[in-house]
């Protein structure tokens, strides 16, 4: 019916006024008769479903009612205290100390995950049946397995810089810093990129995954969270302090006015520290509190309707 009243509308246009008007007209009832049909077809639904709950014998007014709307957490953030958190949390501390573990020392990640989904459930129905002595030890076995995780890191690290050493391959004096990305899969994905070109450390700041806080770079670094020398700031703008004390030239790869070329910015000489990167967050890029401090911002020229790349990409 929609496309027979556009055919007329558009024939209608090479007509004389008298007989566009008729057409209008025409083509005004057709909506209205559509109109028509269509409410009596939903009033005659509406019959039909009303005559069927009669016969089966119920009424309108048994329908379930709607689910209740979605929780308001935030994932990666703490959820609400209830009444009972407190209590929960003081019980999960004396059991987790009765194992031998100091609860403010629980490893990030999995370990601190479950203790916190311990004193603040999703649903206190269904946490009910774990007692603070299944957690604690749940928690300090989560503990001791991340613990080990990062020791082998640390161990496979290690190996690749003596596979390095024993072939003469000396890494570039060129550090990427990480401001507060968030994705672990761009993060592994720079980690790979930065063991190809051979970099000499990656620094991840805030709360940018690295490989002591999850696993989960694995998957796109292939083994590179091992291969290449990493440490982690709290605060962007420390790491760019500590390594501006130790004589390294700081660039930002960020689209703002009066950003050069990464390719025509001025490079230091080869016998000085090196370079560092920072490379910013998927959405808002490198703070401007960083931007301050650092010795020349830098971008990738672009030529398509983006002015941005993906971080990795950009690596």
């Amino acid at each position: 019916m929609r496309l027979r009243l556009i055919a007329v509308a558009t024939c209608a246009q090479g007509l004389r006024p008298s007989t566009r008007r008729r057409v209008a007209t025409m083509a005004t009832a057709a909506e209205d008769a559509a109109a028509d049909a269509r409410d009596a077809i939903r009033a005659c639904d509406s019959a039909t479903l009303l005559a069927e709950c009669a016969r089966r014998g119920l009424a309108p007014d048994d329908a379930k009612p709607p689910k209740p709307p979605r929780s308001s957490h935030v994932v990666g953030g703490p959820r609400a205290a209830s009444e009972n958190s407190a209590a929960r949390e003081a019980d999960l501390r004396k059991a987790l100390a009765a194992l031998g573990v100091d609860a403010d020392d629980v490893a990030a990640g999995p370990p601190a995950k479950a203790f916190a989904t311990f004193c603040r459930p999703r649903d206190l129905t269904n946490a009910k049946g774990q007692t603070a002595e299944n957690a604690a030890h749940q928690i300090a076995f989560l503990h001791r397995h991340e613990l080990a995780r990062r020791a082998e890191h640390l161990r496979n690290t290690d190996a690749a810089a003596a596979a390095r050493e024993a072939k003469g391959l000396t890494p570039h004096p060129l550090t990427i810093v990480l401001d507060n990305v968030r994705s672990a899969e761009n993060v592994g994905s720079i980690f790979r990129s930065a063991d190809c070109g051979r970099c000499c450390e990656l620094v991840t700041c805030g709360f940018t995954p690295n490989p002591f806080s999850t696993s989960k770079l694995a998957k796109t670094a292939f083994g590179a969270e091992a291969a290449v020398a990493t440490r982690h700031f709290e605060s962007t703008r420390d790491a760019v302090l500590a390594l501006k004390g130790q004589g390294v030239v700081v660039w930002a790869l960020e689209t703002v006015d009066g950003a050069s070329a990464y390719a025509s910015a001025p490079l230091p000489a080869l016998d000085s520290p090196g370079v560092a990167l920072i490379l910013g967050n998927e959405v808002t890029g490198v703070d401007q509190s960083v931007l301050e401090h650092v010795d020349h911002v830098v971008e990738i020229p672009t030529h398509g309707t983006k002015n941005s790349m993906n971080v990795a990409c950009a690596a």
